[in-house]
């Protein structure tokens, strides 16, 4: 479907190759992974500035860590909620972190994210002018600024730190890295109702609803109390 990942540290970076719109990528990832992008692009016959958008689901670390270096080693267009964007600003993360791990992520972020700006303010119901059309639907729980990104031609859920498939298959993420269980589980409804044929999650594999179809039907029926993955935040 022109969808690539990048693994880095347990944390997925996702490249779209699209004829029309050129490159896409969803999220940054932790500092250094630029480098990995950049070798992709060469890899599938592109150039650095073929890469026009990136879309940047919440303002963790792991997930925007290397923004800074993949704008300025491409010139894309950066789409964040207006949550996101407050968070990128002042350099911090959202809430949800344990403190110890919050101290370390906001000390590196002020490093990292200084200068980073947000070039469209993306909200939920927005139709982007991305690959035939990309739905963006607001998607908090993991964090209050979490949104999601819905690629209709393919039906591709770009699902961020909604949900994760990891060894025990699709599921919302531990409740220890969440700000908010209940908005998690409407958020996760919201996007099942979308009934997505490929689910891309932050953390985990790929899933493909022609290769686990019953796995999707396992994560709707318990959303109001399933919720045992192990998860990095």
């Amino acid at each position: 479907s022109g969808i690539y990942r990048i693994v880095r540290g347990r944390v997925n970076t996702y490249v779209l190759n699209d004829v029309e719109s050129y490159i896409t990528v969803i999220d940054t990832g932790f500092p250094g992974t630029t480098p990995h992008v950049m070798q992709l692009v060469h890899d599938i016959g592109r150039v650095p500035q073929d890469v026009r958008h990136i879309l940047i689901t919440h303002a963790d670390l792991d997930h925007i860590g290397d923004l800074r270096s993949l704008v300025k080693a491409t010139g894309a267009r950066v789409y964040a909620s207006a949550a996101s964007q407050t968070f990128l600003k002042r350099r911090r993360s959202p809430p949800h972190l344990r403190l110890t791990t919050k101290v370390i992520a906001d000390s590196v972020g002020f490093f990292v994210l200084n200068g980073v700006h947000v070039d469209h303010i993306v909200a939920d119901g927005d139709m982007l002018d991305i690959a035939g059309g990309i739905r963006v639907i607001a998607t908090p729980g993991h964090t209050p600024d979490h949104v999601s990104y819905f690629w209709q031609r393919e039906r591709a859920l770009f699902a961020g730190d909604l949900i994760c498939n990891l060894a025990d298959g699709l599921s919302l993420v531990s409740d220890c890295w969440m700000h908010d269980i209940t908005a998690a589980r409407q958020s996760a409804a919201s996007v099942l109702a979308l009934d997505p044929a490929i689910i891309c999650p932050g953390h985990g594999e790929i899933w493909l609803a022609s290769q686990a179809p019953a796995q999707i039907e396992l994560l709707r029926i318990p959303l109001s109390a399933k919720n045992s993955s192990q998860h990095l935040g």
